[in-house]
């Protein structure tokens, strides 16, 4: 298998509040993308607090020892989750510079082609299969509930004045409801996570397109990362891809 990830500041905002974590370790692979809140004071340091929670639980897993039982992986990913959440909050409320900071948090734990997806926000994880991409996580905004609700179109969310109004994210409220996806992954899939800096501005079918095209992870998020910023590049922008999952 092989991993790539690249974040980039994109070509107006003043600073990354981006961060991604990519960590391996035998059949296990850890992915996440994180995306400060830009309504908000200090989403840089919730977003880089909440990847630092999981790179501080995967160090924990390589030194006890990996479950046995796969089963224990959704467990695993809910609990690191939490921590983020429980993290970022005392943060904000011991220091007023950073009050009312969040961020959104999309993590995939791989073990194998068995996929756990941890998920709070409107950053998102696709799945690369074939000659096909899929969607695995739901948006969590007040736009896509319109959507859902059939109040507004996905042609008409697309550019919504209110499109980046959070309905969940991490460091708003200690109790938290984080979506938990589990998927068995065909052998040679590809999985690709990314903050909405991409996805504002590159369709599905392109992303596919270049994925598929590109030789390389390296070469695909940096493909990616160029056309966003050819189209405006309004905010920060952050991809991470694992190909050929299982082999």
């Amino acid at each position: 298998m092989l991993v790539a990830g690249l974040s980039h500041q994109g070509l107006e905002r003043p600073r990354n509040e981006d961060s991604f974590l990519i960590r391996r370790e035998g059949e296990y692979t850890l992915m996440a993308v994180a995306d400060g809140m830009g309504g908000h004071q200090a989403g840089d340091v919730a977003s880089a607090r909440a990847i630092a929670v999981l790179d501080d639980h995967w160090s924990a897993l390589v030194r006890q020892g990996f479950p046995a039982d796969n089963s224990r992986l959704e467990e695993i990913v809910q609990n690191i989750m939490q921590e983020a959440n429980r993290v970022i909050l005392e943060d904000s409320t011991r220091d007023s510079t950073k009050y009312g900071m969040g961020t959104t948090l999309t993590m995939g734990l791989l073990a194998g082609c068995h996929l756990i997806i941890g998920h709070v926000g409107d950053s998102r994880s696709y799945l690369i299969a074939g000659q096909t991409i899929s969607l695995l996580t739901e948006d969590h905004s007040l736009v896509e509930e319109l959507v859902r609700q059939g109040d507004v179109s996905p042609e008409e969310a697309q550019d919504h004045p209110q499109r980046h109004i959070l309905t969940r994210a991490l460091g708003t409220n200690r109790a938290l409801q984080v979506d938990l996806v589990e998927r068995l992954l065909p052998p040679g899939s590809m999985l690709l996570l990314c903050t909405d800096g991409l996805t504002t501005l590159v369709q599905d079918h392109e992303i596919l397109n270049i994925v598929l095209t590109e030789e390389t992870p390296d070469q695909a998020v940096e493909a990616l990362i160029d056309l966003a910023n050819a189209r405006g590049g309004f905010d920060n922008i952050t991809v991470v891809l694992a190909a050929e999952i299982g082999r």
